[in-house]
């Protein structure tokens, strides 16, 4: 799934691999590192100061600029849950302070929407990963990177405060009863694995987006904000001989849908899966005008295209 733009939060730990848009950002604007480091008053996270209790917002403090050239991690407080483990999807307060002001840059706790996303290295960065792997559930994380906070800035360090809430680990694939296929404009079967191929749509393309559920799934409703774990397949409508795009194909790993309603993915997806059941498997169809319009995504959609995708819901949480 082709992405749009990032916050700055997401755009600086959730790397979405091959669903993601590339940074565009001319890095002649970055200065020289050596040059920064001459600069900097704040060289240490133990240079910075967080106060305020989990379940808050924190306040950061340091003498600005900090440079810390490579990524830096502290567990300020310990948490007493269970260990995160590689493969769950974490839920945690995230706030975001740029070193070279010391200002906060975003705060999930502002707008009240906690972050979602996958222990996993293809989705997200490496540095992410590593500062909370191991780490209790309820502990409070403080991890330095170097990047920029919003596209076309100048690199600085940025320094994360992240509250762990809670840890899932959400299924492999959909799972629930079965439903009637007969009003479907395709016909959807399954690997051993669960993953899904598709016939040829029958009827004419709809102008409208349709949603069309293939199992049912017992888990709650999906909500308008969550983080959605999904696994997916896409098809063009004229041509279902092969998939655009599926994260089967890559592993398996699912897909963070974060914050649904409002993601950076195409309408179709946003509108789609808010109200679906965790669990279900369900096939949006999708008209240009809630896809890719007619300027399409190249290199495999063509402009105007309708898409058909097929997409199981693993998680919703926050």
């Amino acid at each position: 799934m082709r992405t749009k733009v990032l916050s700055a939060i997401a755009a600086g730990l959730l790397l979405l691999s091959a669903c993601g848009q590339g940074d565009e950002s001319d890095d002649s604007t970055t200065p020289p590192p050596s040059v920064a480091a001459q600069d900097a008053k704040s060289t240490s996270l133990d240079d910075i100061t967080v106060e305020g209790k989990k379940g808050e917002k924190p306040k950061v403090s340091f003498e600005s600029p900090l440079v810390i050239e490579k990524a830096e991690k502290k567990v300020l407080e310990k948490g007493t849950g269970d260990k995160i483990a590689d493969g769950e999807q974490v839920t945690a307060q995230m706030t975001l302070v740029s070193g070279t002001s010391g200002k906060v840059v975003e705060s999930s706790y502002d707008s009240k929407s906690p972050a979602g996303f996958p222990m996993d290295k293809s989705q997200i960065s490496e540095d992410l990963y590593n500062a909370l792997l191991d780490v209790k559930v309820g502990s409070r994380v403080m991890l330095s990177l170097n990047g920029s906070a919003q596209q076309g800035e100048a690199a600085q360090t940025l320094v994360y405060i992240i509250d762990v809430e809670k840890t899932s680990r959400p299924l492999t694939r959909a799972e629930g009863e079965k439903a009637d296929q007969s009003d479907n404009p395709v016909t959807v079967k399954w690997g051993d694995d669960g993953a899904p191929s598709i016939s040829k749509p029958k009827g004419e393309k709809p102008k409208d987006l349709e949603t069309y559920t293939t199992i049912e799934g017992k888990g709650p409703e999906v909500k308008k904000g969550q983080s959605v774990a999904v696994k997916y397949s896409g098809w063009l409508w004229d041509d279902t001989s092969k998939t655009f795009d599926s994260n089967w194909k890559r592993g398996g790993q699912p897909f963070a849908v974060e914050p649904v309603g409002e993601a950076p993915v195409i309408d179709g997806w946003n509108e789609g899966l808010v109200g679906q059941k965790v669990g279900s498997q369900v096939v949006l169809v999708i008209p240009p005008d809630k896809g890719y319009g007619k300027q399409g995504s190249e290199p495999s959609i063509p402009g105007d295209a309708t898409l058909i995708f097929v997409v199981d819901i693993l998680s919703a949480q926050g």
